[in-house]
């Protein structure tokens, strides 16, 4: 019985590609550009423990950057930041949150959207105290 297991265990294990293995973590952080590494930056510490369909995403918005405004460019990096500053249980609860809304009545989402603006003009030194 543990002859077979363990056999099994060998067979699985050589019976995919080393390639593909190799290959999910690539490009690796020092693979990568010297501007996408500038775009992405915020996400150099994460960047070799991603999956491959993040960093897919995440170097498709750096291939964007350079046509963004430059509002649009410090947005970006500011949510990468703040992204990559949750802890896996805050990104799943925004995650969360998110589903919800796009389940939302177009009206709703538009309310919601309208507050959040409304939010965002108020300082940051008030923003707690409402």
């Amino acid at each position: 019985m543990a002859r077979s297991l363990l056999a099994i265990v060998f067979w699985l294990c050589f019976s995919f590609p080393t390639h593909s293995l190799s290959e999910s973590s690539k490009p690796s952080w020092e693979e990568l550009k010297p501007q996408q590494r500038e775009v992405l930056a915020p996400l150099a510490q994460e960047w070799d423990k991603m999956d491959p369909v993040k960093k897919k995403k995440w170097l498709g918005i750096a291939k964007r950057y350079p046509g963004m405004t430059p509002s649009e460019q410090q947005r970006t990096q500011l949510q990468m930041r703040d992204w990559y500053s949750l802890t896996p249980e805050q990104r799943e609860l925004v995650r969360e949150k998110y589903k919800a809304i796009k389940k939302l009545p177009p009206d709703k989402r538009h309310e919601i959207k309208q507050k959040w603006r409304e939010y965002e003009q108020i300082p940051e030194s008030q923003r707690g105290q409402r």
